[in-house]
This record gives structure tokens, C-alpha cells and sequence, in this order.
């Protein structure tokens, strides 16, 4: 796939799901070691993706996907909020789930200067503290150290750190969801009583959420990103939440239901028009 956006509404926001023309298919045992007998041979969609959020007062923007620093990629995510009007400058406030570079590398241009240029951050304090050590500690950014340090010097005295579940503007909470990276953190969207978890890389494919108890090795805390997937689920299915995720497929937004067992569960998909 080489790109695509999906608009759609939540209550009284917008949301604009954006894939940034990275990635495709790939098969569930390319990060899974012990697969069930019923997933074998399963792909996941793993392009990258970023998402828009606009209240009546603000803009934010989820991530910011793969940037000129690094490739191969397209320019579909810039196609895209070209097309829409999107404008860089437009941008108040990036809510950042996580430090791997298909999630940060398009904020600095190959100059190393903000390509969001007017937003505030927000990001879990455990991130800041990687962002501020050893680049390979927590987060997956090998051989890109400079990029590190040069984004933690940009967006130092302009971010909120955060160390626990937060509101950070009306209708938009910040929930640690700790495992994957380093302050890993998911966001939920609450608008005229319709619920949406935009849940990062806590799970990569709705498949995860169908079996939570899957674990992926190369996470940095693979253990407690496991019970973190669980608790994500239990909290989405108790709240009726929509769910959409950074890798899923474009418009892939469902909900879930339970299955077979404490914490199996069944994706639905419900992508809103």
C-alpha cells in the first residue's frame, strides 16, 4: 500500500487516520516465537500510520511517523495533509505513544529543525528519561543517536511530562501503557459519550487484542507489555470503546467483545463512516 487517509467523526471531534506509505503484510511468526495452531500461517498489516485530532479549539496530531531521516518510504503521510489542508504550522499539540523511529523520525526535518514548528509535546516521563540516556535502552533507535539528542534538546521547556493517567484537554486522556518501549502510552478520546482508544503499539494488529496472551520477544518489556495488551482489552470491552491502533490497516476500527475465556476476546470491526 502506498498511502491513504480515512476522515471520520467522534462526537464533537474530527479524526483523521493517516498511513505514511511504510510497510505491508507480514507474517505473524516474524515476531511471535510460539504461535496457536489456528494463527499459523497469519500475516499482519504493519504500515505505519499517524492521526489527527481536531476539537473545536485545538489540533493534535498522534505521532509523527517515518521523517527524511529515514527510508525506504513515501511521501504519501505529507500527500495526504497536503490534500486535507493540513499545514505543519496548524499543528498545537503532538501526543507521542512511544520513541521508535516510525514514530518519531518525521518530526525533524534533515536539518534537524521542528517540522511541526508551533506544537507543544506531550510524552511519558520514562520516554523523556530514554530520550535523555542511552538511546538503545528502552526505545529501538540503533545507530541514530544524534537524532535523539537532538530532539530531546528541541522539545525540552516545551512538553508535558507525564507519570500517570491524565486529562490533558477536555475529552482526551493520556494512559500509561507500558511494555512495548519505554513510556509507551495510549490515548482515549471521549465526545458526546462515543469512546476511542487510539492504543500506539500496545498491540500491532487486532489479532493481539484477540489473544493478549501472544508475546512478542523483541518488545523492551515483553512480560508487562502482555499484561498490558489484557488490561487494554478488559478496559476497551468494558467501556465500549472503538479501538484503532498506529499499524492497522486504514479504517480497520472496531470494537471488541468477549470470546471463549477471561481474556480471549473477538474484533468487530465498526469503522465509523
Amino acid at each position: 500500500m502506498t498511502g491513504a487517509s480515512y476522515r471520520f467523526e467522534l462526537g464533537k471531534f474530527e479524526l483523521l487516520i493517516v498511513k505514511d506509505g511504510t510497510g505491508g503484510a507480514r507474517p505473524l511468526s516474524d515476531l511471535v516465537d510460539d504461535i496457536p495452531s489456528d494463527l499459523v500461517g497469519h500475516e499482519i498489516f504493519m504500515e505505519g500510520g499517524l492521526m489527527v485530532i481536531d476539537t473545536p479549539e485545538k489540533r493534535f496530531l498522534i505521532d509523527a511517523g517515518n521523517g527524511p531521516n529515514r527510508g525506504p518510504r513515501t511521501h504519501a503521510a505529507e500527500v495526504a495533509f497536503e490534500k486535507e489542508g493540513i499545514t505543519p504550522q496548524s499543528i498545537d499539540t503532538i501526543l507521542l505513544t512511544h520513541g521508535d523511529p516510525d514514530h518519531i523520525a518525521g518530526l525533524l526535518t534533515k536539518g534537524g529543525e521542528f517540522v511541526y514548528p508551533n506544537a507543544h509535546y506531550v510524552l511519558n516521563i520514562d520516554l523523556w528519561r530514554a530520550l535523555n540516556s542511552d538511546p538503545d535502552a528502552g526505545l529501538y533507535f540503533v545507530g541514530q543517536t544524534d537524532f535523539v539528542r537532538r530532539l530531546a534538546d528541541l522539545i525540552q521547556g516545551r512538553s508535558t511530562l507525564l507519570e500517570a493517567e491524565r486529562e490533558i484537554w477536555p475529552g482526551i486522556r493520556a494512559i500509561p501503557a507500558l511494555g512495548h518501549r519505554a513510556g509507551h502510552t495510549i490515548y482515549r478520546f471521549d465526545s458526546e459519550n462515543t469512546v476511542l482508544f487510539h492504543i500506539g503499539d500496545a498491540a500491532f494488529d487486532p489479532v493481539f487484542l484477540e489473544h493478549p496472551e501472544l508475546v512478542i520477544p523483541a518488545e523492551y518489556k515483553p512480560d508487562q507489555a502482555r499484561a498490558t495488551r489484557k488490561a487494554v482489552a478488559r478496559r476497551a470491552l468494558a467501556e465500549n470503546a472503538l479501538i484503532v491502533g498506529s499499524h492497522f490497516e486504514l479504517a480497520n476500527i472496531g470494537r471488541l467483545k468477549q470470546a471463549q475465556g477471561k481474556d480471549h476476546f473477538q474484533w468487530v470491526q465498526q469503522s465509523p463512516g
